[in-house]
């Protein structure tokens, strides 16, 4: 039996593919299997690559119907024989080094479900040429691996973890996220069901492709939803404080000036409507404006409040049991402490 199992997935990018498995062929560490994810049955590209290899450690899945990508990856997390599994994602390759280096920082943290290394951010051109951007994913100077504790600010609406540069244990239980999410919020829908706390690896070991093309969806008021309903059930099962929910505020309007999105949690999430008297005579005016020159896209929103319900007490069942941990450690520690 391997020590960890990569699953490979790929949606006809026969010339990314090729660099993906190349970079896995290349790693220091050799004790794995992969398993690749063949999405298009019509394509019969993946099946002659690893043929022409000939590595027996690399076996082809070809699915019978197109599952796009978050079906696809829900088949990942579950538990297997193998200690660890990698997603290695058919756009993104990893440097030589990342899964030993990640083996053995998890073998240290035997307690954490979850690891990932920081990535370089690359951008294909039009030449179809790729070009170093010199960015990481995370900018930050320090050297040695975190720990990183629920909750963080930053998963409000976001995701701390790259499961394109993750190295998972298998012996915990894990959770298929709803189908119908928005792919772009699949991190941190995921992120959601994970035990904390979780380990970050600042060393650049892995890439991350910006393709010209992508399967995102690109509907606005499906991006909105997940947006606020990630932010609702954060701040319903936690809780901020006065400082905190400023906060809030200050970052929408830098961020893309997504107030808007804040004004249609408030009215949706009950818990929420505290954060409203923070918003200055500017957030009313640009997010009524937003509604008026995008009647349709708000409607929508509203819409998917109503349809969409199996994401949103998705989301909370897992963010309170997340705060219900976090409170249960807190306590622990109080206590050993008085002791």
């Amino acid at each position: 039996m391997a020590i960890c199992r990569v699953y490979l997935p790929t949606f006809r990018r026969p010339q990314l593919l090729q660099r993906a498995v190349d970079s896995l062929l290349q790693q220091t560490f050799q004790d794995w299997v992969c398993e690749l994810h063949n999405d298009d049955p019509r394509d019969a590209y993946p099946g002659e690559l690893i043929h022409r290899l000939g590595d027996e450690r690399i076996i082809v899945l070809n699915h019978s119907e197109n599952l796009g990508a978050v079906r696809t990856f829900n088949l990942f997390f579950k538990s297997i024989a193998e200690p660890f599994f990698a997603l290695l994602e058919d756009d993104n390759w990893w440097e030589p080094e990342f899964l030993q280096t990640m083996v053995s920082f998890m073998s240290v943290h035997s307690a954490v479900q979850i690891s990932w290394a920081n990535m370089l951010c690359w951008n294909e051109e039009a030449n179809g040429s790729w070009s170093d951007t010199g960015r990481n994913i995370w900018d930050v100077d320090w050297t040695e691996p975190r720990l990183m504790d629920w909750p963080d600010a930053r998963q409000m609406q976001g995701a701390l973890h790259s499961q394109g540069a993750m190295l998972a244990r298998s012996n915990f239980e894990y959770f298929s996220v709803p189908e119908s999410i928005n792919l772009a919020a699949i991190e941190p829908f995921r992120e959601r069901t994970f035990a904390h706390p979780l380990l970050f690896v600042p060393q650049r070991l892995a890439n991350f492709a910006v393709t010209r093309a992508t399967a995102r969806p690109t509907d606005a008021a499906s991006w909105m939803h997940a947006v606020a309903v990630l932010t609702g059930t954060y701040i319903s099962e936690i809780g901020l404080s006065a400082k905190e929910l400023r906060q809030v505020w200050e970052n929408a309007r830098k961020r893309s000036r997504s107030t808007h999105v804040l004004f249609a949690c408030a009215a949706h999430f009950a818990a929420c409507r505290e954060m409203i008297r923070y918003a200055t005579v500017n957030d009313w005016i640009w997010s009524f404006a937003y509604t008026l020159r995008h009647p349709v896209r708000m409607y929508g929103l509203l819409r998917l409040f109503r349809v969409k319900k199996a994401e949103e007490e998705f989301l909370r069942f897992h963010t309170r049991r997340r705060q219900a941990e976090s409170q249960a450690f807190t306590k622990q520690g109080c206590a050993e402490i008085s002791a």
